[in-house]
Parts: C-alpha cells; sequence; structure tokens
C-alpha cells in the first residue's frame, strides 16, 4: 500500500503569491505507511489511511514566530499545545488523529497567517481554510483524519 505525498501548496489558488509563503517541513505517520517526510506540509494519500502522528517546523526559524499545534486523539482527547517540532499524536498504538489546530505565537506573529486544510473520513470536501487554533476534524464522532495542508503566509 503507497502512499503519495502531493507537494501542490493551495497558496497559488487563493491568490498568494509564492514568494509569500513560508515554506515549512515535517513528518506524518500514517496508519501501515509509518513516517512520511515532505518539505510541503501537504499529505494526501491516494489511499487513504488514518494519520496517527504529525509533527512540522519552519524550514528556517525565525526568532519573532513560532508554531504551536494541538490534536485530538482516539480516546485521549486534546493533547494541549505543542511547540513546533514536538510530535503530536501516537505511533504503535493503531491511535487515529482525530482532528488538530495550529496557532502562531511571537512578537512577529501579527504578520503572518497560518492556514490549513483536513480530509475528514466521511466528508466529501475537505474542511477549511481554519485559522488561529481552530481545530479541524471532529471530535466525539470516531472519523479519522486522513489528509492534511498547513501554509503560513506573511500578509
Amino acid at each position: 500500500m503507497k502512499s503519495l505525498l502531493v507537494g501542490m501548496m493551495l497558496a497559488s489558488t487563493l491568490g498568494a503569491g509564492p514568494s509569500k509563503t513560508v515554506e515549512l517541513v515535517g513528518t506524518v505517520h500514517s496508519e501501515d505507511i509509518g513516517n512520511q517526510s515532505s518539505r510541503r506540509t501537504t499529505w494526501l494519500p491516494t489511499q487513504p489511511k488514518r494519520i496517527e502522528q504529525f509533527e512540522f517546523h519552519l524550514k528556517r526559524p525565525m526568532k519573532a514566530v513560532q508554531l504551536e499545534y494541538q490534536c485530538h486523539l482516539q480516546d485521549i482527547g486534546d493533547s494541549g499545545w505543542l511547540p513546533e517540532g514536538t510530535p503530536c499524536g501516537t505511533q504503535g498504538e493503531s491511535r487515529r488523529l482525530e482532528a488538530f489546530g495550529i496557532r502562531l505565537r511571537g512578537e512577529g506573529a501579527h504578520l503572518y497567517t497560518v492556514r490549513y486544510w483536513c480530509k475528514v473520513e466521511g466528508m466529501e470536501r475537505p474542511m477549511g481554510p481554519l485559522t488561529d487554533g481552530a481545530m479541524c476534524g471532529t471530535t466525539g464522532e470516531s472519523r479519522k483524519l486522513l489528509g492534511m495542508q498547513v501554509e503560513l503566509v506573511r500578509k
């Protein structure tokens, strides 16, 4: 079972030019696939499998802007806010990630917007874009998170 990482940023279709998009990198751990790395934070598998864990960070750290994220996990609930680069979720427990939220912190956070989308089991269209820590996915519905995309854009 193979997964395809689609490295297409929605920034171009939303009118945000590539020069305004800050590159993010990370890893997603999916059921039966394991860890997948990408230079762009888009994970849309050709054969959707539940996402169990993710971590991402700015490719080039910025002193005045930091990412934070949280996830909602099967049978556990919300993880609490974690700093960028910290794994959110589990590996080896077959526990589905059901939702996630992302926000910006730091003195320069007001200069950027973080937008994100997710593909949820049983939903025809992706959810999003969401911003400012809003949860993408579902809680209390036992639905798998099957794909995610994140972008950081200068205002």
